[in-house]
Formats: structure tokens, sequence, C-alpha cells
């Protein structure tokens, strides 16, 4: 009878726990996004002759890549490697990438309170809404902040910012205020007018007005409004900050370049919208009072945006500005009439 030899045993690779599984992907990931950054960095600089327009999106559309599927530190590295990659290419949209850089410094050094990284909910305005739809709501067991978002739709800061509550249990039992939308279920104290709670709460005046009903009477005291839009401002950690002087450290025909041609302000604030934390850091005043020669900043729009103070009314309720790329468009500079001092979220002077 033949021998039949014993069939050689089949290699079975090693089964790798989750948590070299999770190490794997996220090296596999950094990988590919300095590789793709590589890969531009080669292109730019064996392409001088490309457009301005076609290098930048380039560059900015491999930062965006990057950051996407890696956790929200990971897109401060990509806006530090972005800026490096500019450096050895010689790009001339090096200001705006290490303008960029400045501000992602800042703005990713912000503790969370939310599942993003910056606690700023956008609203979609919807004419349905008001503050007849807030809803009152006693918790039951299992309850938690995020659980309540996600059940009325709204963001975790919300439900924290309404009801003075930190962290994410609540306890059964508990009587909660949920605003209808993103923003911050709010009662009324003596004194308080939709310009005031807009400036303390970074809310757009007008929005407070139309979803309470306020065009007429105004707000009453001790009445539950809705603050649309509504934040509270994040306990912040920064490291040490040094402002670095010398020169306009923006690009042309922007706001931020025209405003620090006629001011003198440290190079290293980033974009507009972080202006105001870099103020503070800088040791500059960041008041809700205009004056003249300040600086007046917002958050609106992408990037924010920054303007000169002209001229103050007696009553200190209204300004006239100038700025670039704004009231008369890109590289061009506009002068406004009287406008409500409330435009501008904050006021920066030395």
């Amino acid at each position: 009878m033949p021998i039949v030899e014993s069939l050689p045993q089949l290699y079975r690779p090693p089964v790798l726990d989750k948590r070299s599984k999770r190490r794997l992907v996220r090296w596999g990931i950094i990988s590919g996004n300095l590789l793709l950054l590589l890969a531009v960095g080669t292109f730019v600089i064996t392409n001088r002759s490309a457009s301005q327009t076609i290098r930048s999106n380039t560059l900015n559309s491999a930062v965006s890549a990057a950051s996407t599927f890696s956790n929200p530190l990971d897109e401060l590295s990509s806006a530090q490697i972005a800026m490096n990659v500019a450096q050895m290419a010689k790009l001339t949209e090096l200001t705006a990438i290490r303008n960029q850089a400045d501000s992602d410094s800042l703005l990713l050094s912000m503790a969370p309170n939310d599942e993003t990284v910056l606690a700023k909910p956008q609203v979609v305005a919807t004419a349905q809404k008001s503050k007849h739809d807030i809803i009152r709501y006693v918790t039951a067991a299992g309850d938690t902040v995020s659980s309540l978002a996600e059940k009325f739709g709204v963001s975790a800061n919300s439900v924290r910012w309404s009801n003075n509550l930190g962290g994410d249990n609540v306890s059964a039992g508990v009587k909660l205020v949920i605003p209808p939308v993103n923003g911050i279920a709010y009662k009324v104290k003596s004194g308080d007018t939709p310009a005031s709670l807009a400036q303390r709460f970074r809310s757009d005046e007008r929005l407070i007005i139309v979803y309470n009903d306020a065009e007429i009477n105004g707000l009453k005291a001790g009445e539950l409004i809705i603050i649309p839009n509504g934040r509270i401002q994040a306990a912040v950690t920064y490291g040490t900050f040094f402002a670095s002087y010398g020169g306009n450290g923006y690009d042309y025909g922007y706001c931020t370049y025209y405003v620090a041609s006629k001011v003198n302000i440290p190079t290293n604030w980033g974009n507009a919208n972080t202006w105001d934390e870099y103020a503070r850091l800088s040791d500059w005043t960041v008041s809700s009072k205009p004056k003249v020669g300040a600086i007046g900043q917002s958050d609106r729009g992408w990037a924010g945006h920054v303007a000169y103070v002209e001229a103050v009314s007696e009553d200190g309720t209204k300004i006239k500005y100038s700025d670039m790329n704004g009231l008369a468009g890109w590289g061009r500079v506009g002068f406004s009439d009287w406008v409500p001092a409330t435009y501008f979220l904050d006021y920066i002077y030395k």
C-alpha cells in the first residue's frame, strides 16, 4: 500500500489585535499624506512656470486631503508641512500659508467642548423656529448630553451652554431647556438687549431679534429666548507665544495687509479670525468699545475680517471704518458710512 506523505500545513499569517490594526492604519495614512505632500512639492519645484492660482490651489488641496483622513491635530501638522513645502519651493503664496499655519496653531490649541475641534456651531436659519419652540425636558435614566443632542438635532454644546452643564453626564430627573437650533436658550436679565447679547455670545443681533419676535417690543426680563449660533468662549490653553514685529507679514490685497499697514501689529497673528486671541496674548487691549485708530475684528466668513476705525460717534454707538477686500473689493480700500458699533465683535488697540 503506497505511503501518502502528510500534506504540509498551510501558512496562516498571525492575527493582528485591534491596537496593532489601528497603529498600522494610522501609519499608513501618515505615510500616504507625506507622499502626497512630497509629490506636490516636487510638482511645484519642477513646474515653476505654472500659474500662481494652479500652484496655490494644488497645495491647498493637498493640505485638505492630508487632514481629511486623520485626526484634528493632523491639520496642524499638514499646515506646517505645507509651509515647509512652500518655503522650499519659494512660492509666492508663502505668506498666506504661513498666516494659515499661525491661525491653525492657535485654533487647535483650544480645549474642545464637543466632538468638533472648534465649538462654533453653524445655524441654519429656518423661519418656523422661534423662542416658542424651546423644549423643556426632564432627563431620564441613561440620558447623556450627547444622546440628548442627537435626539433633538442640536449640538452637544447647545445643550451644555443652555443648562450650564459640563462634560457629558447628566443625572435623571433634571429639568433642561433645549434650543430648537444650535445656540443657547437664555433667560433675559434686566438691561439685556439684542446688541449686548450678540456681543457677549458672539451671535448676530438681527438673528436674535428675528428668532425672538423682538422687532417691536424688544426683549423682556425673565423670558426664555434663543441666541442663535451663540457660543460661550471655551477654556483655552496656550503654549508660550512670542509676538514677532517687523514689516508687514500679510499678503497684499487682503484686509489683514491693509490693517497691518495702518497699525504696527505683530507679523504672526494669522488670519483675521484669530487676531483677537493673539492680541490678548500680545498684551493688546481687546474691547467691545470702539476708538479711533482701533482695529475692528469679526469672525464672519471663513477667515474673519478686520478693518481700521476712522471715526466714532459721540455716544460710541456708531463707527466709520476703512478696509481692503471688503467694501471696495480685493486690493482696493473702501470707506464706510456710519454703521452700528456692534458690526464688529471686538476692537483691538495697544
